[in-house]
């Protein structure tokens, strides 16, 4: 099969992202051609939008509903398409997903995927993160207007208040995640695709113990269950996740359907600075640290000794050492907790504050 029709189904792939970052070059294609066949590649062809219903799909290709079906569940069990329920209808929509985050998440922690495969993804995704901080410290100052009024590029960008968009991640203190795992009726658990690369590349997490750390509800646990990427849970197991997470050290962070905070929450991952995939495209200077949060970490000064714990703990080295005490940047704090929970002095507390929007540029990389 001709090489174009990889590089076109790239192309449709990274124009459906709206990623400024990833390209559809070699990488991508090989990734293609990792996780697909001719006749996949040729069916995400079709995909001229970026978001199909069965019927829509099944009057372009003129496949029977057997074949059809089977054609898209191949495809969502690689990562590169999702079902999505049509608000207000009984129809599925089938989505193109992002090569980063969607793919790259999906495809990795599918169980039953071979091992020596799941290596060579995680060569393919870090040499598209390497060619990505290359595209941002190359063209540092061109994109930064552009990262300011963006979501993270590892989801789709809707666009709402006047065309200003909500930034994809929530950093939730682990009360209101244990709130949020009571509403639920599905929950699935997954790897950590994060901690999964690193550990496949020979790099791995430092922070945490065990690699299953990612949770998520509704249809997109759903999603997780159906597909082999995940295995449903109960609430309290839930819960106990979330627990030893924050005995970790780890950061919760809840993600909405469609990426809107109207919307229920799909998931909660737990995060370390060590592989996240997002505190690590900022600290690579691949892309800004850009989130929302309703708390901020205080400082009781005549309780601080200097142990230095909190700035040994915070994910986002937002604390400092300032005259002997520590000391909180107020514009880089995503008040997530970590340093008031492993405080040896009870010296930190978390306060409710309005919701804030964090947005810490990527550092340029000499």
């Amino acid at each position: 099969m001709s090489e174009k029709v990889w590089y076109k189904a790239a192309k449709i792939i990274v124009r459906a992202s709206g990623n400024p970052l990833f390209q559809a070059n070699e990488t991508m294609v090989e990734l293609l051609q990792t996780l697909l066949n001719e006749e996949q590649v040729n069916f995400l062809l079709k995909f001229r939008k970026p978001r199909l219903t069965f019927q829509e799909l099944k009057d372009k290709t003129g496949m029977s509903d057997d074949k059809l079906m089977e054609m898209l569940n191949i495809l969502m069990d690689n990562g590169l398409l999702m079902d999505w329920p049509v608000l207000g209808t009984s129809m599925m929509e089938y989505r193109l997903l992002a090569p980063i985050a969607d793919t790259f998440e999906y495809s990795l922690v599918k169980f039953d995927r071979p091992l020596e495969q799941k290596k060579k993804l995680a060569r393919i995704y870090e040499k598209m993160f390497q060619e990505a901080i290359e595209v941002t410290q190359t063209n540092y100052e061109g994109l930064l207007p552009i990262f300011k009024d963006s979501i993270p590029v590892f989801a789709r960008i809707i666009p709402i208040e006047k065309e200003l968009t909500v930034p994809q991640e929530k950093v939730v203190p682990c009360l209101e995640a244990s709130k949020i795992i009571d509403e639920q009726t599905i929950i699935s658990i997954s790897e950590c695709p994060c901690k999964l690369e690193r550990a496949l590349l020979g790099d791995p997490c430092k922070t945490s113990s065990d690699i299953y750390r990612c949770l998520h509800f509704g249809n997109m646990g759903r999603y997780f269950i159906e597909h082999n990427l995940g295995k449903p849970i109960s609430k309290d197991e839930a819960k106990r996740v979330l627990k030893e997470a924050e005995e970790e050290g780890l950061v919760h962070k809840t993600f909405h359907d469609d990426f809107s905070l109207d919307k229920k929450e799909n998931a909660i991952c737990n995060c370390c600075k060590c592989c996240c995939i997002l505190f690590q495209s900022y600290y690579r200077g691949t892309f800004p640290y850009h989130t929302l949060t309703s708390y901020i970490a205080k400082i009781d000064e005549s309780k601080c000794v200097e142990c230095g714990m909190c700035v040994e703990k915070c994910p986002i080295e937002a604390v400092s050492l300032i005259d002997g005490v520590s000391h909180t940047d107020d514009q880089k704090c995503i008040g997530c907790g970590v340093c008031v929970h492993h405080c040896p002095q009870n010296a930190r507390s978390l306060e409710r504050t309005e919701q804030r929007e964090i947005y810490i540029p990527p550092p340029i990389i000499d």
